[in-house]
């Protein structure tokens, strides 16, 4: 173990060297000592008492490889020492096992465990609302290694090369916020070739809230946008790739993300979302039209599903036809979240040429591109943007993969 656990088992064990006989007891454990990424941790919690029965708190930690301990919350998880469990009632003689379960999936950051090394949980009994009468300590150490599954998704080679962004003031079903029209120059990427899956996405996060779950082979959907960068984040650190996106001040809604500071570093060679020129340079696959196949809502019928021909439900990815560059579902299926801030003016401030533009500075709203199963064949084009909140979950809005190979 490394010094930082060390220092701490020292003090669970001073502290114990103080409990009196005949008080409550308390133990934490996990089913293993060493997990892999892409593991399920399963945390029991269990306390007795032999004597009276008698009203306890129970405290629950998790020590970090740097020494640093992570308080449970009623709300996630926290630097700050609170009750988790407040005010269990032990019955003389009567052992609760377990009296709190958990299943965290790896590698996660809440709990923080996401990053190679030692750790351990910790609890602590103790009489209501103070820390000067412990009653008992349990410590369950164990390591954590960062390589893990991962999933089998195709990348495909997206040339570098320039593109006229934005549609024509005449394009059928316009919107004001597609124009004005300017080149774009756009350095080479790669780009997964569908949606990312249910099973892809289970791999990596180890869990899948969808709202529609299909199946395998069908887009993931029901996702935050901070959902989808923390995926590109594992994904990265499974494949050994330097992680594109550093997150902090992570806020949970369970296994979802729904608040965090985010930077992009677009040199790393980890795996991100698109930004929106990207998305829209490789959807258009060169072409100038509504769509990839074409300008009339028949030719959206052979490249994607939208509500015209969807059932309407999301399909599995991949049944449609493909674009020049190889690409699945660039239309339709669902929408996909991108990088940039969402904001109506942008193409309008930006020079003529452009190069690789990573969108507004700031704002509340990040870009969806594509269109879903459940939206008309307006919302499908390829210049058609669209928005959401960063921390909204939605029925038909999933994400693709991109990767600089700079």
């Amino acid at each position: 173990m490394r010094a930082g656990i060390a220092c701490v088992v020292f003090a669970l064990v001073l502290i114990a060297s103080m409990m009196a006989s005949g008080v409550p007891t308390i133990t934490i454990e996990t089913d293993a000592d060493v997990y892999k990424s892409g593991d399920a941790i399963e945390v029991s919690l269990s306390a007795a008492n032999d004597d009276e029965a008698m009203p306890v708190d129970v405290y629950i930690g998790l020590i970090l490889p740097d020494g640093a301990i992570w308080s449970a919350q009623y709300n996630g998880w926290s630097y700050s020492i609170e009750p988790w469990i407040s005010d269990i009632y032990v019955p003389a003689g009567f052992d609760m096992a377990p009296t709190a379960f958990w299943a965290f999936d790896l590698p996660c950051e809440a709990p923080p465990i996401n990053v190679a090394g030692d750790y351990a949980f910790a609890a602590l009994l103790t009489y209501p609302g103070t820390f000067t009468y412990v009653s008992s300590a349990s410590l369950a150490p164990f390591s954590y290694s960062s390589t893990g599954p991962s999933p089998d998704i195709t990348m495909l080679s997206i040339p570098a090369g320039s593109f006229t962004m934005g549609s024509p003031s005449g394009e059928s079903g316009r919107d004001s916020d597609e124009g004005p029209q300017r080149t774009v120059n756009v350095s080479a990427f790669e780009m997964s070739e569908t949606e990312v899956t249910e099973k892809q996405f289970e791999e990596v996060m180890g869990w899948n809230d969808c709202y529609y779950e299909r199946g395998d082979d069908y887009p993931v959907e029901g996702v935050t946008w901070f959902d989808c960068v923390s995926f590109c984040n594992k994904l990265s650190q499974a494949d050994g790739y330097a992680q594109c996106y550093t997150m902090t001040n992570v806020g949970y809604n369970g296994d979802h993300i729904t608040s965090a500071e985010v930077s992009c570093n677009f040199d790393a060679n980890g795996y991100r979302l698109p930004t929106e020129a990207e998305w829209e340079y490789a959807c258009r696959a060169g072409t100038t039209t509504r769509f990839y196949t074409g300008d009339s809502d028949s030719d959206l019928g052979r490249a994607g599903w939208y509500s015209g021909n969807s059932g309407p439900q999301k399909r599995e990815v991949g049944e449609k036809e493909r674009n020049t560059w190889g690409l699945y579902d660039m239309h339709g299926n669902v929408w996909e979240w991108c990088w940039d801030w969402y904001s109506s003016g942008y193409y309008g401030t930006r020079p003529d040429p452009d190069s690789d533009p990573t969108g507004a500075s700031g704002g509340s709203y990040r870009v969806v591109r594509g269109g879903s199963w459940s939206r008309s064949a307006q919302c499908c084009r390829s210049a058609y943007r669209d928005y959401g909140r960063p921390f909204n979950r939605h029925y038909d809005v999933g994400f693709r993969l991109v990767r600089s190979v700079n």
